[in-house]
C-alpha cells in the first residue's frame, strides 16, 4: 500500500478519534478505512475498464470484513451479556443486505455508479455505526477486557487476513511515521483536531461547498492565531519572533475574513438572496471587532487581544451556525449554478482556494456526506 494512502487512513483515524483501544477491533476498523480510501483513489484515477475490477475487489473485501468483524464483535458482546446485542446484530444484518444489493448492481454494467454507491454505504457505516453504536458498548467491553482479550486476539490471529491487517494497523499507528508523513503538516495535527471538534460540535456545515471551505479555512486561521498568542503569553518562543508571527497570522485572518464576506455577498447578489441587505449589515457590524483587533495588536495589548480573539471566534461560530445556514435553504435547488459561479470567481482571481483548504473540506465535509447518487 502506498505511503500516501497510509497517510490518508491515519488522518481519518486520528482526526475522528476512532480508536476504541480494543486492539482486535481497532485493527479491523482500520481495515475498513483502508477500503474506503482505496476506493476513493480508484474513483478519482481509474479508467472505466479497470473500474469493474476495482469495484469487485472492494466489494469482496467488504464482505470479508463483515464476516470476520461481525463474527468477532458479536461473540465479544455475547460473552459479556451486552443488553443491546440484538439491536447490534440487526444493524449488522442490514449492512450485509446493503452490500448484497451492491453486488446485484454489477449486472447493470455501470461500475462507476455501483462504486459510488458502495463508497457511500461504507462511509455511512464508518461514521454512523462505528462512531456511535460501537462506542456505546465500549465501557461494557473494557470492564471484562482482561477476561476476554486472549481469545479475542486468538480469534483475530486465525483470520486469513490477519497478517495484512496487522501490518496495515502497524503502519497507520506508527508514531514516528505519523510525525514524518502527516498529511496536514502546514496546519498541524493538534490544530486539525481542534478544527474538527469545533466543526462537529457546533454543526457548522451549510451545504454550500465554497462557503464551507472558506469557513473551515477561517477556523484554521483562527486556531493558528490563538495558538501563537497563547505561546506568547506563556513565553514559549522569543517575543520578537512570536510578535512578528502573530501580526502575520492576524493579518492573514482578517484579510481572509474580508474575502469570505466578499464571496458570500457576491453569491447573494448574483442569485437575489431575499435577506441580502440584513446579512451584509451583520458583516459590516463585525468590522468593528476586526478594526479593534487591528488597533490592539498595534498597541501590543495582550489582554485585549485575548478577549478579541475569543469574541472573533464566538461571533463567527454563531453567525455560521444561524445566519449562514439560511443560505443553504435558499440556494439548495441551485447549488450547481452556485458552484459554476464560484468557478468563474476563482478563474477571475477574485477568490483563493488553497490546496490545504480543499484537503480539510474533503476530510471533514465529504466524510459527513455521501455521494450524490442514490442507492
Amino acid at each position: 500500500m502506498k505511503d500516501s494512502t497510509i497517510v490518508r487512513i491515519r488522518t481519518i483515524w486520528q482526526t475522528f478519534d476512532m480508536a476504541l483501544n480494543i486492539p482486535a477491533i481497532d485493527k479491523q476498523h482500520v481495515w475498513l478505512i483502508a477500503m474506503i480510501v482505496e476506493l476513493e483513489d480508484d474513483l478519482e484515477s481509474a479508467d472505466p475498464v479497470s473500474m469493474e475490477n476495482n469495484f469487485t475487489r472492494t466489494l469482496t473485501r467488504a464482505l470479508d470484513y463483515t464476516i470476520e468483524h461481525f463474527s468477532l464483535e458479536e461473540k465479544v458482546l455475547e460473552s459479556i451479556n451486552y443488553q443491546k446485542l440484538g439491536q447490534h446484530r440487526i444493524q449488522h444484518s442490514r449492512f450485509i443486505a446493503v452490500l448484497r444489493r451492491r453486488a446485484r448492481e454489477r449486472v447493470t454494467g455501470d461500475y462507476k455508479k455501483a462504486a459510488l454507491n458502495l463508497l457511500r454505504n461504507l462511509r455511512t457505516w464508518l461514521f454512523q455505526h462505528i462512531l456511535s453504536e460501537d462506542r456505546a458498548y465500549l465501557d461494557a467491553v473494557q470492564m471484562h477486557y482482561e477476561e476476554i482479550k486472549d481469545w479475542m486476539n486468538s480469534h483475530f490471529a486465525n483470520s486469513p487476513h490477519s497478517d495484512e491487517v496487522e501490518e496495515l494497523y502497524r503502519r497507520v499507528t506508527n508514531s514516528s511515521e505519523t510525525r514524518k508523513e502527516f498529511e496536514f503538516q502546514t496546519i498541524g495535527e493538534d490544530n486539525l483536531k481542534i478544527i474538527s471538534e469545533l466543526w462537529f460540535r457546533y454543526k457548522l456545515k451549510t451545504g454550500i461547498a465554497i462557503v464551507d471551505m472558506q469557513h473551515l479555512w477561517l477556523l484554521q486561521l483562527l486556531v493558528r492565531t490563538e495558538k501563537l498568542h497563547r505561546q506568547r503569553l506563556k513565553q514559549e518562543i522569543k517575543t520578537e519572533v512570536l510578535g512578528s508571527r502573530i501580526k502575520e497570522a492576524l493579518t492573514a485572518t482578517i484579510d481572509y475574513i474580508k474575502e469570505h464576506f466578499s464571496t458570500e455577498e457576491a453569491i447573494m447578489r448574483r442569485f437575489n438572496f431575499h435577506d441580502t441587505n440584513s446579512h451584509i449589515k451583520q458583516h459590516r457590524n463585525f468590522n468593528g471587532i476586526i478594526n479593534d483587533l487591528i488597533q490592539r495588536s498595534r498597541n501590543d495589548d495582550t489582554d485585549a487581544i485575548s478577549k478579541l480573539l475569543q469574541d472573533l471566534k464566538d461571533w463567527l461560530i454563531s453567525h455560521i451556525a444561524v445566519e449562514d445556514k439560511k443560505l443553504f435553504y435558499f440556494f439548495r435547488s441551485r447549488l450547481g449554478e452556485v458552484n459554476e459561479y464560484v468557478r468563474e470567481l476563482n478563474q477571475q482571481g477574485k477568490i483563493h482556494i488553497w490546496k490545504d483548504a480543499v484537503s480539510i473540506y474533503r476530510l471533514l465535509v465529504e466524510y459527513e456526506e455521501t455521494p450524490s447518487l442514490k442507492a
